[in-house]
């Protein structure tokens, strides 16, 4: 069952009128185009520390139309997901926060399923930790790999606003780096990179470590760097060797998949070239990034316009669709005011700047949710799709509940009030033979990964069967529904479907011990991006797609919205059967109509809500091999 959070009733109003301005059926090609991101990190937030937390801001997320999330995977010398390259380095896979755990795979799960791209966010760039500017300096980085260090002039680590940092022109260095992004894209189904303010930049000060000055030797005959920092030729050789590292960047990660986008959140420009060597100029000009987002973190209205406008007059004119703007969103005690934030909004499309990256999501929290009610009620009213994308990458996860009419039950099942995904989960005992199906409507051919959620207890079978029926054919996974480390979403693999309604996966209490149980929960299918790059999804929110032809239409309904009956009108060319499917917000099935065979013209079916609560439903008219999906809303 859905339960909703506090921030869903203290704001339903916003999410009706947000309704009501979508009762039309949207095609995903008539849709906004906009950047919508937010940043997550792991200082002054507890987001990232548990996965309920997350799960409830994905789906706060959502309900702002939120399309990119943000999240911080290099933090202060550690990462936050399971990193073999850095536990071969240094002996720990992980933040020690985040021990047992990996919040980037249970983000990039969560804002799957709502339909959300993940870009992880290299926050520390080329900074090895934060000293504040007292000593030891570098942390256990530096400490380990010394030749890692940026220098000053006078030979000390770098230290600048209480940064200690790594050389950027250090060819190790870089290729720690870029390691650690590759690592992350082989591992995890993402959508894109994101550096900031810390890479690639070096602070100007900079650049006097061995290294950094044999590689300037070596460029200008056995010369060594000028002592001026400040000097026009040094600052453009230092710079140059950091965008030849960018450019390093995004071949590495275009050769491993070309459809992600290498997205730079860099200070402003030239303040950020003339203070840390950040030449985000040539970066936007050159096709280095995909998605441009300068941060206009300014405490006035007017301080921002000024730096937007700045901003786009460094680049092409035609490089404003990939830019976006950096909005400061909170800091420290600093929260944005809500006038303030609809000025610089409207500011951003006055110049026709697309869309938004906020810093960072505890604001949307703060004051009682009181800028998520703002952006809710105005700018973010409606979905936007990703600027630069053809289709729909990420569609809405196939989530079927363990009480909805998508699961099939056979023998004793009883609920348990245990917290589970939404509400509580079932189980059944080993005494008599009992098995659960669960079925999907499959959007298109492609490849899928499947989750189970699990709530771990020495009560469970420590050995429970899972047959996965996939276009290869059945396929077996056991699963220990003892183990504490397996709490959450479970991956059972990635499989192969074909498209259509089908039983997706069973499981049974078979060969279990006398005295133990089997637990159900959730499942969830998300597309898998990383086998199936190309696959046009169309989810029941993006309505018709472009393939349906035009001589099968159907209207919107009438009343809209409506309290209990409407009526939905549709058109046929040819005699065909007609089925009439109504699910609701989560995607699960409400009820079923088979209307028979209808003659070619125009027909009409009244339908009748009484029994249902109010929200937003989806329609969805089948005849033959077309189909289209229209959004009504329920409201008593």
């Amino acid at each position: 069952m859905l339960k909703f959070h506090k921030y869903h009733s203290q704001s339903w109003f916003f999410k009706l009128l947000s309704c009501v301005l979508l009762i039309a059926s949207i095609n995903i090609t008539a849709q906004n185009q906009e950047f919508r991101g937010v940043k997550l990190t792991d200082v002054d937030s507890q987001v990232l520390f548990s996965e309920k937390s997350i799960s409830e801001a994905m789906d706060l997320l959502e309900s702002l139309n939120i399309n990119a999330v943000i999240p911080v995977v290099w933090n202060a010398g550690y990462t936050q997901y399971q990193s073999k390259i850095v536990d071969s380095l240094f002996g720990f896979s992980i933040d020690p926060a985040f021990s047992g755990r990996d919040p980037l795979e249970t983000v990039i799960i969560e804002a799957h399923r709502v339909g959300i791209e993940v870009y992880p966010w290299f926050e520390y760039g080329f900074s090895s930790f934060y000293s504040g500017g007292t000593p030891p300096y570098g942390g256990h980085i530096l400490q380990k790999y010394p030749n890692w260090a940026a220098k000053s002039l006078n030979g000390d680590i770098c230290v600048k606003n209480g940064f200690d940092w790594m050389s950027g022109v250090n060819p190790d260095v870089q290729n720690f780096i870029i390691g650690l992004t590759t690592e992350v894209i082989r591992n995890y189904d993402i959508d894109g990179i994101e550096y900031s303010d810390r890479m690639p930049a070096l602070p100007v000060e900079c650049g006097y470590d061995s290294v950094t000055v044999e590689l300037y030797k070596q460029d200008h005959g056995g010369q060594s760097p000028p002592v001026n920092f400040y000097d026009a030729d040094w600052k453009s050789w230092r710079a140059d060797k950091l965008n030849d590292f960018y450019s390093r960047v995004r071949d590495s990660v275009k050769s491993l998949d070309e459809n992600l986008f290498v997205a730079s959140s860099p200070s402003v420009y030239p303040w950020a070239y003339d203070q840390y060597l950040q030449d985000s100029k040539t970066w936007v000009n050159s096709g280095i990034v995909d998605q441009f987002l300068p941060q206009l973190y300014r405490y006035s209205i007017a301080d921002y316009i000024y730096e937007l406008n700045s901003s786009l007059s460094h680049i092409n004119p035609q490089k404003k669709d990939i830019t976006f703007a950096g909005v400061l969103m909170n800091v420290g005690s600093y929260t944005i005011d809500p006038q303030f934030l609809l000025q610089s909004l409207q500011a951003n499309r006055n110049a026709g700047v697309k869309g938004e990256g906020f810093f960072f999501y505890e604001g949307l929290r703060h004051n009682n949710f009181r800028l998520a009610d703002t952006l809710r009620s105005t700018y973010y009213s409606e979905p936007a799709t990703m600027p630069g994308r053809e289709y729909n990458r990420r569609p809405k996860g196939l989530l079927v509940s363990e009480d909805s009419t998508n699961v099939v039950k056979s023998g004793a099942w009883e609920s348990l009030p245990v917290p589970g995904f939404r509400g509580g989960i079932i189980r059944t005992g080993s005494s008599t033979p009992a098995s659960l199906e669960y079925s999907y409507d499959i959007p298109a051919d492609g490849f899928y990964n499947l989750y189970t959620y699990l709530i771990p207890s020495f009560s469970f079978a420590p050995d429970v069967k899972y047959t996965i029926k996939s276009k290869p054919g059945d396929t077996v996974v056991s699963v220990n529904q003892q183990s504490p480390g397996k709490q959450g979403w479970y991956h059972l693999g990635s499989y192969e479907m074909v498209k259509g309604r089908r039983v997706v996966f069973t499981l049974n209490n078979d060969e279990i011990p006398n005295g133990k149980y089997v637990m159900s929960d959730a499942g969830l299918l998300l597309l898998d991006r990383k086998r199936s790059p190309n696959v046009v999804v169309s989810s029941k929110e993006e309505e018709v797609t472009t393939s349906v032809p035009t001589n099968f239409e159907v209207y919107n309904n009438f009343p809209n919205p409506f309290n209990p009956e409407t009526i939905v009108t549709f058109k046929l060319s040819e005699l065909n059967r007609v089925n009439i499917i109504i699910y609701n917000q989560l995607g699960e099935l409400i009820e079923r109509h088979d209307l028979g065979e209808k003659t070619a013209g125009e027909h009409q079916f009244k339908w009748n809500a009484a029994r249902l609560s109010s929200g937003p439903y989806f329609i969805k008219v089948e005849s033959g091999a077309n189909s289209a999906v229209i959004k009504s809303l329920l409201v008593k």
